[in-house]
């Protein structure tokens, strides 16, 4: 009886090291192309997000097969999983400002309604020309 429990309790802590070490190397990997990232638009002196780049990179490389989807999905999971967080600044930040949107609300309302309708008249025609095109 002793011993089916130090066996559980082994197996269990095996499991805790290698989610510890996958959740290391997906974070290092995802780091690591940020930090690529944050070089590329400093070098280039571009005015586009490093973040932006990254996942672009990382999209890449994922595509290509450099970086395998089991290397990074458990820590891609669990950023996702406590993604709402990173809305809480964001937030606060709208209370902060409030004033000024409550000041330009119509200007905000009337950019949002023509940008997504742009948006989907730009997005519908692309469609149609590309699947008349296919279909010849």
């Amino acid at each position: 009886m002793k011993n089916v429990k130090n066996t559980r309790l082994n197996d269990s802590i095996k499991v805790i090291f290698l989610n510890a070490g996958k959740l290391v190397i997906g974070m290092s990997i995802i780091f690591l192309f940020l930090n690529i990232g944050k070089l590329i638009t400093a070098y280039l002196q571009v005015a586009f997000p490093a973040s932006i780049v990254a996942m672009l990179l990382l999209f890449l490389a994922l595509s290509v097969g450099v970086v395998k989807l089991q290397w990074i999905l458990l820590t891609g999971n669990l950023f996702l999983k406590y993604l709402a967080l990173l809305f809480i600044p964001v937030g606060v930040g709208l209370i902060d400002y409030l004033d000024v949107i409550v000041a330009h609300w119509p200007v905000i309302v009337a950019s949002l309604f023509f940008t997504t309708l742009a948006t989907l008249f730009i997005v519908g025609h692309f469609y149609q020309y590309f699947s008349k095109k296919g279909g010849r």
